[in-house]
C-alpha cells in the first residue's frame, strides 16, 4: 500500500519514494523498487517543489529517483533534492530515460545524495517512453521492467544489511558538460479549452495560465507533464524542427534497452 505524506513519521526504518517526475514515468519506478522493499511507503513527490521539510530518518530507507535529461540530473530536480536531509539513511539512487543514454546522470545523482547526508546503497536506470519522441521507448517501463525494479529494490537491501555502510562509487561518469538550451517546446492545438490545468501543473511556470496556448520558450524544460497531464489531448511537441529531429532519435534508438543496475559487492 502506498501511502502519500507530506510529513516523516518517526517510526524506524520506514520506506521513502523520493521523486521528479514530470511524466509520471519516474514515479512508476520508483514506487515500484520501494515496493520491493515494503508494502508500506511514504510517498514524496517533489516535481512541483517541497512543501514540507523532508528530513528521513537514519534508520529508514529513500528510493530517490528523477529522470535523465540530456544525460543529466534536471536542474529543478536538483535544486529540490538539496532541501532533503538524509541524515546517513541507506539510499537507492535510479533514474529513467528514453531508451538512448542516460549519461551522467546516475553519478551525479549519487553525488548529489551524498551530499544530501544519504548513503548510497545502489544504482540502476531504467527505461521509459521518451518524454519527447515518445514513440521511442513506447509502453515503457513495462510489467518486466516494474519485476525488475521491485526486485532490484529488494535485493539492494538485502546486500546493504551484510555491508558497512558507508559512501561507495556507484557506476556512472561524473558531468563535465554544462547544461544546454532546450530547443523545443509543447504547444497547444486545438482541443484546447483553456482549462488551465496544464499551466497549473508546470514545475516551471511555463505556461501562461490567462492563456494556455502561450507557453514561455525560455522557462520551458520540455519535460512533457502538459502533454502528460492534459486530459483532452490538446498539448503536443509539434513542427518542421521537431518532424525532423524526431525522425533522426526514433531511427537511432529502435534497439529495446534494458534495466542497468548496480549493487556493490
Amino acid at each position: 500500500m502506498l501511502q502519500q505524506t507530506g510529513t516523516r513519521e518517526q517510526s524506524p526504518t520506514n520506506v521513502h519514494a523520493i521523486f521528479f517526475s514530470p511524466a509520471r514515468s519516474t514515479k512508476k519506478v520508483v514506487e515500484a523498487i520501494a515496493s520491493g522493499i515494503s508494502e508500506t511507503v511514504q510517498i514524496h513527490d517533489i516535481t512541483q517543489g517541497i512543501q514540507t521539510d523532508i528530513s528521513i530518518a537514519a534508520t529508514d530507507i529513500a528510493v530517490v529517483g528523477v529522470p535523465a535529461y540530456s544525460g543529466r540530473v534536471p536542474e529543478l530536480a536538483r535544486d529540490y533534492l538539496k532541501k532533503i536531509k538524509g541524515n546517513g539513511a541507506r539510499t537507492i539512487v535510479t533514474c529513467v530515460y528514453g531508451n538512448n543514454d542516460y549519461q551522467y546522470t546516475l553519478d551525479e545523482l549519487t553525488h548529489l545524495c551524498s551530499d544530501c547526508g544519504f548513503t548510497p546503497i545502489s544504482s540502476g536506470a531504467f527505461v521509459a517512453r521518451h518524454s519527447i519522441f515518445q514513440e521511442v521507448g513506447k509502453g515503457r517501463p513495462d510489467q518486466k521492467d516494474l519485476d525488475k525494479a521491485r526486485q532490484f529494490g529488494k535485493q539492494s537491501v538485502k546486500h546493504s544489511r551484510l555491508t558497512a555502510y558507508g559512501k561507495r562509487k556507484l557506476n556512472g561518469q561524473h558531468p563535465n558538460v554544462p547544461f544546454g538550451e532546450v530547443p523545443i517546446v509543447a504547444k497547444a492545438n486545438s482541443n484546447c479549452n483553456f482549462c488551465g490545468a496544464c499551466a497549473r501543473l508546470c514545475p516551471v511556470g511555463a505556461i501562461d495560465l490567462q492563456n494556455p496556448k502561450k507557453t514561455n520558450k525560455k522557462k520551458c524544460i520540455a519535460c512533457a507533464r502538459c502533454v502528460e497531464m492534459c486530459s483532452y489531448n490538446a498539448r503536443k511537441f509539434k513542427g518542421l524542427m521537431y518532424h525532423i529531429a524526431r525522425k533522426r532519435f526514433e531511427e537511432a534508438n529502435q534497439i529495446r534497452k534494458e534495466v542497468e543496475v548496480y549493487i556493490p559487492l
